[in-house]
Order: structure tokens, then C-alpha cells, then sequence
């Protein structure tokens, strides 16, 4: 029964690097189509817009303008937020290790 649970550990430990890797993959696939069709569909909707009230390229060019503006402040945050979150699980993250004797010695310094 302990060999069987080693095993299995071994096995779950050398498959997660492969699934994130793949996760990766679908995360920077599904942002490509995003920044690819969003802009594209709102623009869209500004040309329909467009073509009714007369104005050929104002409303096209706004939304389209404005959605690219969204999905760059989105990614920028949601970026800013993961690495936020991927360093306060690192080990140099300060409320990983408690103040040792040498960071107390330095604090004391200018």
C-alpha cells in the first residue's frame, strides 16, 4: 500500500508541469480569439450603427477604439493581479518567512 502511494505521488508530481503547459496553451489561445474577435464584433456593431445614422467610419472607429482600450486595461490587470498573487507564494514573498535575526540586525540600519 506505501508503494502504491509513492508511485501514484511520483506520477501526480510528473504530470503537472505538462498540465499547466497545456493550460497555458488554452489561456494564450482563447486571449488571441479575444483580442481578435471582440474588437471585430464591437466594431461591427459601430458600422451597423454607422451605416444607419449615415456616418460611414466615426462609430466604426470609436468602438473599435474603446475595445481595444478595454481588453488592454483587462489583460493589464488581470497580468498585474497574477503576478501579484505568483509572488506572495514565492519564497522570497515577506510573509513567507518570519524575521530572523539578520533581518532584525539590518533594520536597524540606514
Amino acid at each position: 500500500m506505501e508503494l502504491r502511494e509513492k508511485v501514484a505521488g511520483l506520477v501526480r508530481a510528473a504530470a503537472a508541469p505538462q498540465t499547466e503547459l497545456y493550460n497555458g496553451a488554452g489561456e494564450g489561445m482563447s486571449r488571441a480569439f479575444e483580442l481578435a474577435l471582440t474588437p471585430a464584433i464591437i466594431g461591427g456593431f459601430g458600422f451597423l450603427l454607422d451605416r444607419w445614422l449615415g456616418l460611414v467610419p466615426v462609430f466604426t472607429i470609436l468602438f473599435f477604439l474603446v475595445a481595444m482600450a478595454g481588453l488592454m486595461a483587462r489583460m493589464y490587470y488581470a497580468y498585474d493581479t497574477k503576478m501579484k498573487d505568483h509572488e506572495s507564494a514565492s519564497a522570497w514573498a515577506p510573509s513567507a518567512h518570519p524575521a530572523s535575526g539578520a533581518g532584525r540586525a539590518l533594520e536597524g540600519r540606514e
